[in-house]
């Protein structure tokens, strides 16, 4: 036990002992004044009981008063010094009432009780000692006046006898106790340090975890999960809730799991909820993953698949394709060729290097590398990439970079980044130069304040995408444009998946087109395995 525990635990004892001695002697007092007559108390000597109940109220007072207001730690001086007074009170007292009836020298037995608890067993087998020496002494005196039965002695030898079976069993008791505290503080801190290392343990999981009540209240979550779910942090007083969709799951009394999109970023993640006890009422304990890492995995597969696929035709393909561009370049460059001939020779040349250019944008999907993440700062290298980055078609281009942001960290491949922000970047030169006189791009880097994540908007003066095709500019072949092949953007979704990097489209505030690529935390954020 500390020090500190220990002062605590006597200041406690001393308390309570204090108000029962200010009470005993306030009782005592309004006895002898209000009591009968022929009491026993004071019997033999009113004048000198009178005086010492008052000295004893007055006493009990300043120790209560001490006791109760001031902190400093306690003498064994100081405390066998109050109990060696209670002893003498109570004995003059005992004395002055003469008679054997009065019963007085029994109050000594919660004395010792007190003085074995909070003092060392030397000096609480000491009180007990001087209180048998002074109930013989008692008794002895009484035979300088009177005559005194041998029965008095016995009885204060019985009485003697009980002081010091008090005092063992009381301290034997206390030590029994102590001990079993000690105990109860080691499990304590060995739960403490293993409720810490679990908490550490729950927040360092890319697995999110919350703990809610069936009306989802949160009464525990980790790190993933308020990133996963866009819960502002930290969650503290029980007064955050889970989205309305898992409220509605937890009103199932049973197991279930469900994947469900959820957030700002609308992400599909996989629900695992688990009853923790088997009543209506009880907890929910839920498991919350982003199956993004399901659809990385089967990513991995896919282009494997279709790289083991695209080897096998590519010179099936390709030498074919080859020999046509040639004949139809050959064709357009004979003289006699009439000018109809010259535009079908064109459109073939011209188709042939469209299907060219496919055949290349798959097999670098098909050949793409497993990535490589470095955590960086994301605007000193994007500032970097916009000092050496010019559209292919070399159109005229402003370029606006909004850099305000700290500590804007990102665990990603820089190469497959600068692939995807390439690419992107071209799509809305090219879309801003064709409906304005110069082409605007905006890049913004923003943080999400709850779950400390990076997003970067890059934002075109172009017209944008329709509504009816946003959710199809990802998929493969989509395009809006006659020379496009829609193989651009798609290739940048299947490295942002790479990269545990989402991407979607959006419309500023003012309208204006802009694709967001949201990166995961560079903590928590898991990679391609």
């Amino acid at each position: 036990m500390s020090f500190a525990q220990e002062f605590s635990q006597q200041r406690a004892i001393m308390r309570v002992y204090s108000a029962y001695r200010f009470v005993l002697a306030a009782m005592i007092l309004i006895a002898l004044i209000f009591g009968p007559a022929n009491s026993t108390l004071g019997i033999t000597a009113p004048k000198w009981f009178a005086i010492a109940v008052i000295g004893y109220v007055l006493f009990a007072l300043l120790a209560l008063f001490i006791h109760t207001l001031f902190s400093q730690r306690y003498s064994q001086t100081q405390l066998f010094f109050e109990f060696f007074v209670d002893i003498g009170v109570i004995m003059v007292m005992s004395y002055c009432s003469g008679s054997a009836d009065s019963g007085l020298p029994l109050l000594l037995i919660v004395t010792i009780s007190a003085a074995s608890i909070i003092m060392p067993s030397q000096l609480s087998l000491a009180i007990a000692a001087l209180a048998t020496i002074s109930t013989i002494s008692e008794v002895a005196a009484h035979t300088l006046s009177e005559r005194v039965s041998a029965q008095r002695f016995i009885v204060a030898g019985m009485t003697g006898t009980a002081y010091f079976s008090a005092a063992i069993a009381i301290r034997y008791l206390s030590a029994r106790i102590v001990k079993a505290q000690q105990l109860a503080e080691l499990r304590r801190a060995d739960i403490e340090q293993l409720s810490r290392i679990n908490q550490r343990i729950v927040q360092r999981m890319q697995t999110g975890i919350v703990v809610m009540s069936r009306s989802g209240q949160i009464k525990l979550i980790n790190a993933a999960a308020t990133e996963l779910l866009d819960i502002p942090t930290p969650v503290v007083n029980n007064n955050h809730y889970v989205p309305a969709i898992l409220i509605d799951m937890a009103g199932s009394a049973e197991n279930c799991a469900k994947v469900i999109s959820i957030g700002s970023r609308h992400l599909d993640v996989h629900v695992n909820m688990s009853v923790l006890e088997q009543s209506k009422d009880s907890d929910r304990l839920l498991y919350i993953e982003n199956i993004s890492k399901i659809t990385q995995r089967a990513q991995n597969l896919k282009l494997a698949s279709l790289g083991r696929f695209t080897a096998s035709i590519a010179h099936e393909i390709r030498n074919p394709l080859s020999a046509i561009s040639h004949a139809a370049q050959l064709l357009a460059e004979s003289p006699d060729l009439q000018a109809a001939d010259q535009r079908f020779a064109a459109i073939i040349q011209n188709h042939a290097m469209r299907m060219n250019d496919i055949i290349k944008n798959i097999l670098e999907m098909s050949r793409g590398r497993s990535p490589e993440p470095m955590r960086f700062s994301l605007s000193t290298w994007l500032e970097k990439f916009l000092d050496d980055w010019q559209p292919v078609s070399h159109t005229p281009l402003d370029i606006e970079f909004d850099k305000a942001l700290e500590n804007d960290d990102v665990n990603v491949d820089r190469s497959q980044l600068m692939q995807i922000i390439s690419n992107i970047a071209e799509n809305g030169a090219r879309h801003g130069a064709q409906t304005n006189d110069k082409a605007v791009l905006t890049f913004r880097c923003l943080k999400n304040p709850s779950s400390g994540a990076v997003s970067l908007d890059i934002i075109d003066n172009g017209p944008g995408i329709n509504s009816e095709d946003e959710d199809k500019i990802f998929e493969p072949f989509f395009t809006t444009q006659e020379q496009g092949n829609g193989l651009g953007l798609y290739l940048c979704r299947e490295l942002c998946l790479a990269n545990q990097i989402h991407i979607y489209y959006r419309r500023t505030e003012l309208g204006e087109s802009c694709f967001r690529l949201q990166f995961s935390h560079p903590d928590r954020g898991t990679l391609a395995e």
